[in-house]
């Protein structure tokens, strides 16, 4: 039998230390699957408190490069020229098939790197790029140089909803992004959360999944739900709100901190409340046009999403369910929501909700674009 050629490398590259792969590690996992490499490997930043090297899965590696100290005060520039500059020597002469840019500015290294290599380039934006509410002020100017120099010459780019494909095909001539929505993984299995929390009945159960921080109203539903009694809310993350979230859980019965679990068992805790809580503070135009995942893991569970105005969030409920779930003004309106909504109502999104396609059924799409860049490119 004559010895199996080598198709070469898939790289990924995110200026993180990777310590939670999420929505990365699921576009590993799926082009890995497609037979098209050797190998898949995630590249981030060694910052000294994680192990070099591991493997996600089969055949997909996480790889952390020194070069940059993150909490140093000079990280960022590190970051953006150090770093960069170590990932692009040690790979430089090795057999690549796809290098991929998870953020706009590591659209350079990903670009020459591909170009020395004769790799695919690929642009996988996690969410609108240069409208970020960290992308202000000369950062954002570059952030707008990168991306114009650059997108037109990748081979295939993606993105995390129908409106940001609509952005950046309406701002970059010839763009066509592929859409590939963060559908979370789920294990298939539900947590009797009522019954673990020892919330009754004929009361209700709210969930709060992600990060406790800034930008998610965590202060408003911390004082509306401790005003009615009859409602409750289990919160499932951590982050820099969690003592805040802790004292409140600890002062009224009807405010709940869980412990974290496995992402992938993440839809089978919110499978066990009836409504998710979604209130993005949506202060930039990303935010805007997101796709939040605590909004997608209510949606794959099973369970209405009480949401911010977002753009997906309405293109996802659809009309006949947006006017009962859609909060245009949080803040003035919770209140009235939780005394309104009742059992009724969750029956009613149940009957009417028509599902989300899956992960896999998504990432064919990105497969297929991947394997037509390969062919226009003569790597097939």
């Amino acid at each position: 039998m004559p010895p199996r050629e080598s198709k070469g490398l898939n790289l990924l590259i995110y200026p993180s230390a990777l310590l939670s792969s999420g929505r990365l590690g699921k576009i590993a996992n799926s082009l890995q699957a497609s037979g098209e490499f050797d190998e898949t490997q995630i590249v981030g930043i060694d910052d000294g408190s994680e192990q070099r090297s591991g493997e996600l899965a089969r055949g997909v590696r996480v790889v952390r490069m020194p070069g940059a100290q993150l909490s140093d005060v000079l990280g960022g520039i590190r970051m953006m020229l150090f770093w960069p500059l170590r990932v692009y020597r040690h790979y430089r002469r090795q057999r690549l098939r796809a290098v991929s840019a998870q953020n706009v500015y590591l659209l350079p290294l990903a670009y020459h790197l591909a170009r020395k290599t004769g790799a695919i380039f690929v642009y996988n934006a996690h969410e609108l790029e240069t409208e970020t509410i960290g992308a202000k002020g000369f950062k954002q100017k570059i952030a707008k140089y990168l991306e114009r120099r650059y997108i037109q010459h990748a081979d295939v780019v993606s993105v995390v909803n129908d409106s940001i494909a609509e952005w950046y095909s309406a701002h970059y001539e010839g763009v066509q992004p592929v859409v590939l929505t963060n559908t979370p993984i789920d294990d298939g299995t539900s947590v009797d959360l009522r019954g673990l929390l020892e919330v009754p009945n004929d009361e209700l159960l709210y969930i709060h999944v992600g990060f406790l921080m800034e930008g998610r109203n965590i202060p408003l539903l911390l004082e509306t739900f401790s005003a009615h009694a009859t409602a409750h809310l289990a919160f499932l993350g951590d982050g820099l709100l969690r003592p805040e979230v802790a004292a409140a859980a600890a002062e009224f019965p009807n405010i709940h901190l869980l412990d974290t679990v496995p992402p992938e068992s993440v839809v089978g805790v919110v499978r066990g409340a009836d409504v998710g809580i979604c209130l993005i503070e949506y202060v930039s135009l990303s935010d805007k046009l997101s796709t939040p995942n605590k909004l997608m893991e209510a949606l794959a569970a099973g369970i209405p999403p009480l949401t911010s105005d977002l753009i997906e969030a309405r293109r996802l409920l659809g009309p006949q369910l947006s006017d009962a779930w859609i909060l245009e003004s949080p803040a003035e309106q919770l209140g009235a929501a939780l005394e309104r909504i009742g059992p009724q109502d969750i029956v009613r999104f149940r009957k009417q909700w028509q599902g989300i396609p899956s992960w896999d059924e998504q990432a064919v799409r990105l497969v297929e674009a991947y394997t037509e860049a390969f062919s226009n490119r003569g790597l097939s």
